[in-house]
């Protein structure tokens, strides 16, 4: 994973951020799940890139797993995310690329809009699928290339060139890296994208 710089971090830690996670991001993971017939209450859940913190708040909140793993690449926002929601998690800092748990450990994985941040995202998929089990599900939301480019140009943000993805190439990256895409959904019209996916068995 990338650091996020000043302009991105402040981004990240603002009311607005966590009113499109509540009310966007979050909504569309919980309507694809309750789609799905998948009920997480009582499963062992992944928070990879969890920021400050308010992501896994709204795991906990609206689906009651058994218990929340939550990792971050930035001591800072492991730091605001113990002193706020120390109590629902296990926060530590971590690497996407490198996830410091066995294989097979988790019913589920979250991942808010942290993929184009990570220089080999193809090897983060790669270690979500490792440490998920069997039949596990993914729950990811990303942003198309394009827009990422148009943030760096106009907003001042820094993200790795090698993580300007479109949704053909996402889509074949989680293939290769052992998912199938069960319900998959435009937000903002094609900017974002939420997708679920199951860990293929065997």
């Amino acid at each position: 994973m990338a650091r996020l710089n000043a302009v991105e971090l402040l981004a990240m830690n603002n009311p607005a951020r966590r009113l499109l996670q509540r009310h966007v991001e979050m909504r569309a993971f919980s309507s694809m799940l309750q789609d799905a017939g998948i009920d997480l209450a009582g499963a062992r859940v992944l928070d990879a890139g969890c920021g400050s913190g308010y992501s896994t708040r709204l795991i906990t909140e609206r689906l009651r797993p058994r218990e929340v793993v939550a990792f971050d690449l930035m001591p800072e926002q492991i730091e605001r995310a113990r002193k706020r929601h120390g109590a629902l998690a296990q926060f530590s800092v971590g690497d996407l690329t490198r996830i410091s748990h066995p294989d097979a450990s988790f019913d589920a994985a979250f991942v808010f809009g942290v993929l184009h941040h990570v220089p080999d995202w193809q090897a983060a998929l790669a270690e979500l699928a490792r440490v998920l089990r069997p039949e596990g599900v993914l729950l990811v939301e990303e942003i198309h290339g394009r827009f990422v480019d148009f943030e760096d140009r106009f907003l001042f943000t820094e993200h790795p060139r090698s993580a300007r993805f479109d949704w053909p190439q996402f889509r074949q990256a989680l293939d290769i890296a052992g998912f199938l895409v069960a319900h998959e959904r435009a937000l903002a019209s094609e900017v974002f994208r939420s997708f679920l996916c199951r860990k293929r068995a065997g």
